[in-house]
């Protein structure tokens, strides 16, 4: 099986909600080179289909999601317009196979970030908003097992997106340490800190410039960065109601 191949199998896997095994046992010489590969034919195969960008993500920059699934060095994908859920939406599950969900920082930028050489004061002064944010993750495979290049070839589970309202821009100082509570139908599920994050989110969107500069790529102006999972990602089914709580403003959604 060629890349083209791998990459029409995870889009049409995550299209009609069939896992499928893991790529590094059907082709164990997969490597993290063909693993780009494949996530930047995937993302042509969307934009074939209509899809727009909407933002990068960020994935496995925290201890906590690190253990989750058990790879230990952060990774990037892409993230669809037509992903973004509604801010205290609806989820429908009938476009998924087994998702979870993180609370999130989103940033986005009033002006295009490109390295390589991008430092933390050049993301600073490139900031136009930060917002409290949350992450549907939804691995095409069997059980949410993967390793590395198996999820990085599968966009890194991104499956879904939703940014608040409230601009914690002037609150930038404060944003490391602001908690965060996530519920699952009322009952506490997780505890967190931005600090999680490669020990300041920021510093994820500088990675995320400098990783985008090996392609000769930017982060533009405008477009959403979500710079990494807080806590460990939280499962849930038809009919949970999920809520993640800043100090500033509650995200939440119903699955249906």
């Amino acid at each position: 099986m060629n890349n083209q191949a791998i990459a029409e199998l995870l889009r049409n896997a995550m299209l009609n909600r069939t896992p499928v095994t893991q790529i590094s046992k059907i082709r164990p010489e997969f490597s993290l080179s063909d693993a780009n590969e494949v996530q930047e034919i995937g993302f042509n195969l969307a934009q074939a289909q209509g899809e727009k960008l909407a933002g990068y993500k960020m994935g496995l920059t925290s201890k906590a999601k690190q253990r989750d699934v058990n790879v230990f060095e952060p990774i990037r994908g892409y993230m669809l317009a037509s992903t973004e859920i509604p801010k205290n939406g609806i989820v429908k599950m009938n476009s998924r196979i087994h998702p979870r969900v993180e609370p999130e920082v989103a940033v986005v930028l009033k002006e295009e970030l490109r390295g390589p050489g991008v430092t933390l004061r050049d993301v600073v002064r490139s900031i136009e908003g930060i917002y409290p944010a949350l992450e549907i993750v939804d691995s095409r495979y069997e059980g949410f097992i993967f390793k590395l290049e198996d999820v990085i070839a599968d966009n890194t589970s991104a499956a879904g997106f939703m940014v608040g309202r409230v601009n914690l821009l002037p609150q930038i100082d404060e944003l490391n340490l602001m908690g965060i509570t996530v519920r699952k139908n009322g009952a506490i599920v997780e505890t967190g800190a931005p600090a999680a994050v490669l020990g300041d989110p920021l510093l994820s969107v500088m990675s995320l410039a400098n990783s985008l500069a090996e392609e000769a790529k930017s982060i533009p102006a405008g477009l959403v960065v979500l710079t990494g999972g807080i806590t460990q990602s939280v499962s849930f089914v038809k009919g949970d109601k999920i809520e993640v709580e800043w100090p500033q403003e509650i995200l939440s959604f119903i699955a249906e």
